[in-house]
């Protein structure tokens, strides 16, 4: 298991492929292995894709808390430097897109395009979620597996393909996360707010969200999109929290073409 070295905390990552860098940032309760389907399309579309589990989270160290999205994009930045990448494409969800947010303003030498994916930029921003969500969110709990089965099949469609839910929240309960970590990645989400700042961010970005969105509704994501100088807003129909795992192709399609050279 690759662990990089950073000061306070011990990062896991993950490398595949070769060409133009894509860092992939997760959100909460994900870790590594949850963007399969996104890294593997992409090492298959000639990029190198990079997953790394956040502070808190699967392989990487727990330290105290709380964690801010600024601190979680220092982990970012860090990171990049260690593997010797001075600029990369960066994609992240939900807590992710927080921190790629905060990466794009904070560290803009190193982010070449942004993909901000159901995502907000603070919760004051915000839409607010169906109160069923809420209260999966707010459980208080000891059982991991119990919260998973409450928590995991909000983050799809209503209408969402039993088999892939079912699937999801059996792994989701499997990838128990520290108490302490997960705790502190929430108050990182719940801190957060780039809202004002958003316009200083000169990266061309992609913001990408699901019209089902039961986690954080796509209205969030039309504030970014119309704050972020000449960002593009792309809405997946049928789709909820975790579109790119109901629909892996036409997100890998959208995201390619994104990303691709142009002489522009």
């Amino acid at each position: 298991m690759p662990l990089a070295e950073l000061g306070d905390v011990m990062l896991h990552y993950e490398s595949r492929g070769d060409g133009p860098p894509v860092l992939l940032i997760c959100g909460i309760p994900a870790i590594v292995s949850d963007w399969e389907p996104v890294a593997a399309g992409l090492a298959g579309a000639g990029y190198r894709a990079i997953a790394y589990d956040n502070r808190g989270g699967g392989g990487s160290s727990v330290t105290p808390g709380p964690y801010t999205t600024t601190q979680l994009a220092a982990d970012a930045d860090a990171l990049l430097g260690e593997l010797q990448i001075d600029r990369a494409h960066v994609f992240g969800i939900s807590l992710g897109g927080m921190i790629a947010q905060e990466l794009a303003i904070n560290h803009p030498d190193r982010v070449d395009r942004l993909v901000l994916g159901c995502t907000h930029a603070g919760v004051a921003h915000a839409a607010r979620m169906p109160r069923e969500t809420a209260r999966a969110f707010a459980m208080e709990t000891d059982d991991w597996a119990q919260r998973m089965a409450a928590l995991a099949p909000k983050a799809f469609a209503p209408d969402a393909e039993p088999d892939l839910v079912a699937g999801f929240v059996a792994k989701k309960a499997k990838d128990v996360q520290d108490p302490v970590g997960y705790d502190a990645q929430v108050q990182a989400a719940l801190t957060h707010d780039a809202a004002d700042r958003l316009h200083e961010i000169g990266a061309p970005t992609l913001v990408m969200t699901g019209d089902h969105d039961q986690v954080i509704p796509g209205e969030s994501s039309t504030l970014l999109a119309e704050r972020i100088p000449d960002a593009r807003l792309e809405i997946i129909d049928g789709t909820g929290h975790l579109f790119f795992v109901e629909r892996p192709i036409q997100t890998l399609m959208l995201i390619t073409e994104f990303l691709a050279p142009r002489d522009d």
